[in-house]
């Protein structure tokens, strides 16, 4: 007769049972243990007779066997509402699996003052490790404290710290600028976000604006092109206000190419070429930074641009959450990882 509690769990004895072996043999092959204790044939018919009966192993007696949860913590301040967000946490998710282990993640909502109850709260799980994460790249005075191992992600701290991962922002921005040489442009212009000293960390782009300000600069001056900026926001209409001020110029002088800080800013920027009667990029190319799902390669033209490492930092950040759990020390401990060109069809050499 079927219960309301539904089917009954299938045990390690069912499998031996079925297969016709001892409850130690389904124990070994189960546990990976089997190599040199029990023979193919036997494996065989444990892995057969678990697969038809359905059995799934008993996480909570193999972590009080093994002292671990096999889980791992995931703090963010907001990635709910990140474009970004999705794509860091399907790769650390995937990550995570593949390791045959469990993600648990609690989003701030920008309220990051409650980090450390969110800890206390994966601590209390006893979770393996924890990845704090944020959505724009941050600088922070402290890590997170925990008991177990923690790992940053899309953040550092200002003095030697825990393991990270981030995005190599100053070399994304060079990439776009030689981008535009190699087209041939010698007249860009950066439209970019804002930067207050002394400001939050949580600031928006605070971190990454002007890290991704001075490596454009720097590289048009290497490369003997001509660059001002302009623009003090990260939104559409800063986008298309900077775009207006720069590209208010006789045509002579009037920027090639311009540069944004996000795509967002390019997306504004686009608009204000098309109220201006600017063709893009027959007359004006445009590229942006992020690689925004459903913006940059959804607008007209799609927006070349160079894309963040979401995904990549997703899955470094878990690989980097189990080495520090096995007690092991990455070398190097802070990994910057390349953020790629995506070229479409926003850029093109100048008439």
């Amino acid at each position: 007769m079927t219960g309301s509690k539904g089917r009954a769990r299938v045990r390690a004895a069912d499998v031996a049972a079925a297969a016709g072996v001892s409850a130690t043999a389904v124990s070994f092959v189960l546990n990976g243990r089997d190599a040199g204790n029990i023979s193919p044939a036997t494996r065989d018919r444990v892995l057969r007779a678990a697969q038809e009966l359905g059995y799934r192993p008993n996480r909570v007696a193999r972590s009080l066997r093994r002292d671990s949860t096999s889980s791992i913590g995931l703090v963010t301040d907001a990635f709910a509402s990140s474009p970004f967000g999705g794509r860091l946490l399907a790769a650390a998710t995937e990550a995570a699996d593949a390791a045959d282990h469990v993600l648990l993640m609690m989003d701030l909502g920008h309220r990051t003052e409650r980090a450390a109850e969110a800890v206390a709260a994966l601590e209390d799980r006893r979770v393996d490790a924890i990845i704090y994460a944020t959505m724009g790249f941050t600088q922070l005075d402290e890590p997170p404290a925990a008991r177990v191992p923690v790992v940053l992600a899309n953040c550092v701290t200002r003095r030697p710290g825990p393991p990270s991962v981030s995005p190599d922002d100053a070399g994304g921005a060079v990439a776009a600028l030689h981008h535009l040489a190699d087209l041939g442009h010698r007249r860009v212009a950066m439209l970019c976000g804002h930067y207050r000293p002394g400001s939050a960390q949580a600031d928006s782009g605070n971190v990454s604006g002007p890290i991704r300000r001075r490596a454009f600069r720097a590289a048009a001056e290497e490369a003997g092109i001509e660059a001002r900026h302009a623009g003090r926001g990260w939104s559409i209409a800063d986008g298309h206000a900077a775009a207006m001020e720069v590209l208010d110029a006789p045509p002579s002088r009037r920027p090639t190419a311009l540069f944004a800080v996000c795509d967002r800013v390019a997306a504004g920027a686009l608009l204000a070429a098309a109220r201006l009667g600017v063709s893009v990029p027959e007359d004006l190319s445009i590229i942006g930074f992020d690689d925004q799902e459903a913006l940059a390669e959804s607008l007209v033209p799609p927006l070349t641009t160079v894309a963040l490492p979401h995904a990549l930092m997703g899955q470094t950040a878990v690989e980097l959450a189990l080495a520090a759990a096995r007690g092991e020390r990455p070398d190097p401990s802070r990994r910057v990882l390349s953020c790629p060109l995506v070229v479409r069809g926003s850029t093109a050499r100048p008439r």
